[in-house]
Order: C-alpha cells, then structure tokens, then sequence
C-alpha cells in the first residue's frame, strides 16, 4: 500500500440556500506526482455511521502528457443532500483513514 498524498485546505459543507437545490460540496487540494495526474474523490463502500459520509481518494491518470511536476490540484465532491443529513466526512486512502472533517451547513 502507498502513502497516502499530502492534502490541505479541505472543507465540507452542505448548501441549503434559498432558491437552489441543497447540496453537500467537499473541496480540497491534493498533490500529484505529474501533471496529467488527478485526484478524484468518490462514495466508498466502506461502513460508517449514519452521519458520516466516506468517500474514497484516489489519483487518476488523464491519459494526457503531462510534466513530472509535483504539485497540489482541486478535488471536489458533489451530492444532493438535506439538513442535517451528515454531521461529518471521511476521506480515505487504500481504505485508510486521511482526515475527517466537519459537515458546516450554509443558509
């Protein structure tokens, strides 16, 4: 199993404002190896609470050339989702837990 990539800047928060459907968004940065490589996050199949969302990290290769480059890329997850449906989200590496963060909830 690898390491998991470095991360930051990670927010999860659940949209409710009027005249809009509500939303979970999740945003961060993760780093890549090159540039034709990006981070994707998606539903995992692992167990959690009611309250917790897991999502997956994972590095996808676009199939671009890219430059053998480091460097931290946008990741973003979205789901219709209601009030006070999730309290929190885990984000895992290879089913390893990376961070977890707390679900805000914007009116």
């Amino acid at each position: 199993m690898s390491s998991p990539p470095q991360t930051k800047n990670f927010a999860a928060w659940i949209n409710l404002m009027p005249g809009a459907s509500s939303k979970l968004f999740v945003t961060g940065e993760v780093e890549t190896s090159a540039s034709n490589k990006v981070p994707v996050l998606t539903p995992s199949g692992t167990p959690t609470s009611a309250k917790n969302l897991a999502l997956d990290l994972g590095i996808r290769d676009t199939g671009a050339i890219g430059t053998q480059a480091f460097g931290f890329r946008p990741v973003r997850y979205e789901r219709p989702s209601s009030q006070g449906e999730f309290n929190t989200v885990t984000i895992l590496w290879a089913g390893e837990e990376v961070l977890t963060l707390n679900v805000d909830e914007v009116h």
